[in-house]
């Protein structure tokens, strides 16, 4: 019986990272088993009059704030900065800046909503579909090496803050 979706296919978690860098990289970074609880809350509201903010992992800046911090990447490459960034609502590829090296940023470059799908969000707002952006979208760099205490017990929840300040109802993770 074939699959009525079509042919199966892997996803190749690499394709974006370059030959050398995926070869470097998948040969390094080990494979972690999660056993821990998974935190679901079952939205409160219909997604038709939800706010909803996007969270990029492609390490995000508006242009004129700050950077993530790529030196220490560029020393320690078994490190990510795990801090996070403010992004507007109305960012597009001319006002935001890629700053991980981890990742081919030029797919960025040429279509920032490969990484910040802020035109599908509004496109889904302006159908109804979704209640409405959030002013505020954010980013942190998705790689942290084997140390992501900081983004666990401190990064995460001041996200979560500031997303509760703004009145979000949903968080929509666009990884990269």
């Amino acid at each position: 019986m074939s699959d009525p979706h079509g042919p199966r296919s892997e996803v190749d978690p690499w394709r974006f990272a370059g030959r050398f860098l995926a070869n470097l990289l998948s040969s390094t970074i080990p494979v972690e088993e999660f056993s821990g609880h998974i935190p679901w809350a079952e939205p409160s509201k219909p997604l038709s009059v939800s706010k909803v903010a996007l969270v990029s992992t492609a390490g995000l800046s508006m242009k004129g704030d700050e950077p993530f911090d790529m030196d220490t990447e560029r020393k320690r490459p078994s490190w990510g900065d795990p801090s996070w960034r403010r992004l507007r609502s109305d960012a597009s590829s001319d006002t935001i800046v890629a700053n991980h090296l981890h990742i081919d940023t030029s797919y960025i470059q040429r279509d920032l909503n490969v990484a910040l799908p802020l035109d599908r969000l509004r496109e889904l707002a302006d159908s109804g579909l979704v209640g409405s952006s959030a002013e505020t979208h954010y980013s942190i760099m998705g790689y942290q090496g084997p140390d992501k205490s900081t983004l666990t017990n401190e990064t995460a929840p001041q996200i979560a803050e500031a997303m509760r300040s703004e009145e979000v109802d949903l968080a929509v993770l666009a990884p990269v």
